[in-house]
This record gives structure tokens, C-alpha cells and sequence, in this order.
């Protein structure tokens, strides 16, 4: 889970390739790459690595500017990360992130006030738009966080994590006296 020590940063980076389809432009392939050499450089002890830090320290910076994404070096990210549509999507500090993750945009992986922990996310874990992780709390293998779910608590493996249905509620009727602005 979360990246093996084993595994080049070469070796994760031509994965995350195949991923995103082969397409270098894709904005969560530019992302993951971005983590992939950070987490290298921050890691390795080499001098070569430690010179590295600043320009990677840019590109993070720069990634976060383009597309708000914070994939920060600190967290660890399985392989095989898919990001579709990776914008705004924000994994904290010291946060797990298991093998064959999804992840849709405006994904938060946050630390929560109290615990001030942050989440642990199993493998094949699907988020859909909007989906929050907040604290250190685990969430276990091939689960399903829908759209707009705000997890708080651990999550067993297979399960999936739904947010309550909006609510269609009739207009109120009009009265004589109200007035309808329309836009110029």
C-alpha cells in the first residue's frame, strides 16, 4: 500500500503514465509527477536529491497555482493514482493514500481540528466530486466515498459512503404584490 520502498520513482512515474493514458499533458499526470520527484528528493539522502528540493518546491508551487492541487511530499500515494479531473483536490500533510486510488474533483483528504491526524485510504478507493476525509480516520480497501460525502469516522473495507439525497421542495405561491426582477 502506498508505494512501495522497493519501487523506483521511475518505475511510478512510467505507471502513472500508463494510467492517464499516455498523455504527459494530463493535468493529474503533471501533478503526480510533481509528488513522485518531490517525495524522491525529500527522501534520498543524496547531494544531487538535496539540490533538487528547491526547483521541486517550485514545481509543487506551480501545480498548486495552475490547477490547486496540493499533493504535498510528505503525503504517501500509492501506485496507480488515477485523476481525471484533479481540480482542487487537496491531500494533506502525512496522509496514506492505498494502490489503484480514483479520485474526482474537489477531493479533500483534510486533518481534522481535534486529532490534527490524517486519513489512511486503503486500496482501489473511489471518491466522487466533492467527497471529504477529514482526521485521522481509516478508510478500508474497495470502498466507494460518493459525491459530496463527508467521512468523519472508520470506514470498513467494501463499503460505500453515500451523502443524503438533495431535497425538492415546491416554490412558495406568489402573492399579488411580489415583484419578479429580470437580469438586463
Amino acid at each position: 500500500m502506498a508505494g512501495d520502498a522497493q519501487t523506483s520513482v521511475w518505475h511510478l512515474v512510467r505507471e502513472d503514465l500508463r494510467t492517464h493514458r499516455h498523455n504527459p499533458a494530463a493535468t493529474g499526470m503533471q501533478a503526480l509527477v510533481v509528488h513522485r520527484l518531490s517525495r524522491a528528493a525529500h527522501t534520498s539522502r543524496s547531494p544531487l536529491a538535496r539540490a533538487a528540493r528547491p526547483l521541486c518546491r517550485l514545481a509543487w508551487m506551480l501545480v498548486k497555482g495552475l490547477y490547486n492541487v496540493e499533493l504535498p511530499h510528505t503525503a504517501r500515494i500509492g501506485r496507480r493514482l488515477r485523476l481525471p479531473h484533479p481540480h482542487s483536490v487537496v491531500v494533506v500533510e502525512g496522509a496514506v493514500v492505498g494502490d489503484d486510488c480514483l479520485m474526482r474533483h474537489n477531493v479533500t483528504l483534510g486533518a481534522g481540528t481535534r486529532d490534527g491526524g490524517a486519513p489512511v485510504i486503503g486500496d482501489r478507493v473511489e471518491f466522487g466530486p466533492g467527497a471529504m476525509v477529514i482526521g485521522g480516520v481509516t478508510v478500508g480497501d474497495d470502498v466507494l466515498v460518493g459525491p459530496g460525502a463527508l467521512v468523519m469516522q472508520d470506514v470498513p473495507a467494501g463499503s460505500r459512503v453515500l451523502a443524503p439525497l438533495a431535497t425538492v421542495r415546491p416554490a412558495r405561491a406568489r402573492r399579488e404584490g411580489d415583484r419578479v426582477r429580470r437580469a438586463s
